[in-house]
C-alpha cells in the first residue's frame, strides 16, 4: 500500500490555529469525501518559535497509481477550497509504512513526528536496514519498558533521492511522562552514522479514515 505523507507549514500572515481551523473543518472533509484514500488521518503539531511544520496529513492508497494521480488532478472541492492559498509549502513522501509496534493510536494520544534525513555520503539502502534491523528494534524494546507507549511505525520514502527526508518516525504515547521514560531507557546505537532526526514535532492525530 502506498503512503503519502504531507507536511504543511502555512504562509506569512495566516496564524497556526486558522490554517487548523481551516485543514480540520473544510479541507480534510473533502478529501475525505472527494479523493478517497483507504486510510486518511490529519496531525495538528504544537507550536513553537522554531516548529518547522504545522501539521502532516497522510492518505494511504491501495493502488499505488490512484495515489499521485488524485493527488496530480485534485477534485475541484479539493483544488478550490483555500486550503492551498493559507500554505507556504510542504514536503511530500511517497513512502512505505513499517509497523514496529502494533499498539492502539488512541484518540487524544500524544504522537510524536520524527523526521529522518540521510546523511551527506550515506549508501540508501544501508541506511534503510540499519533503521529498521538495528535502530527500530531497540525504540521498540524501549516502548515495550515503558508504561503508556503505544505504537511505533517507521515510514520511508521510496524514492530518496526526492528529499530533504528519508521517511518518518511516528510513535503513539499516553502521556508526555511516558515520552520521557522511554527516553530513559533507550539503549544507543550508530543510526546517527546514517541519518540525522529533526526536531521531534508533538501533536494529535485526526482520523479521517481509520
Amino acid at each position: 500500500m502506498l503512503k503519502m505523507v504531507f507536511l504543511v507549514k502555512r504562509t506569512d500572515g495566516v496564524s497556526h490555529d486558522q490554517l487548523a481551523a481551516h485543514w480540520l473543518n473544510e479541507h480534510a472533509p473533502g478529501v475525505r469525501d472527494h479523493m478517497r484514500p483507504d486510510h486518511y488521518s490529519v496531525t495538528i503539531f504544537r507550536q513553537r518559535d522554531d516548529t518547522p511544520f504545522d501539521g502532516m496529513a497522510v492518505l494511504w492508497f491501495a493502488d499505488h497509481e490512484r495515489g499521485p494521480r488524485v493527488f496530480k488532478n485534485a477534485p475541484e472541492p479539493v483544488a478550490n477550497d483555500g486550503f492551498v492559498s493559507l500554505t507556504d509549502d510542504f514536503v511530500r513522501m511517497d513512502s512505505t509504512e513499517h509497523v514496529i509496534v502494533d499498539g492502539p493510536r488512541p484518540e487524544g494520544a500524544v504522537k510524536m513526528v520524527y523526521p529522518v534525513a540521510m546523511r551527506p555520503g550515506a549508501d540508501p539502502d544501508e541506511t534503510r536496514a540499519y533503521w529498521l534491523d538495528v535502530h527500530a528494534p531497540l525504540v521498540a524494546k524501549s516502548m515495550e519498558q515503558t508504561d503508556g507507549a503505544l505504537r511505533y511505525v517507521v515510514t520511508q520514502q521510496n524514492d530518496v533521492e526526492r528529499g530533504p527526508f528519508a521517511g518518518i518516525a511516528e510513535l503513539w504515547y499516553d502521556n508526555v511522562d511516558a515520552i520521557r521514560a522511554q527516553g530513559a531507557v533507550l539503549e544507543p546505537d550508530d543510526f546517527a552514522a546514517y541519518a540525522t532526526t529533526a526536531s521531534p514535532l508533538m501533536g494529535t492525530e485526526h482520523l479521517w479514515i481509520p
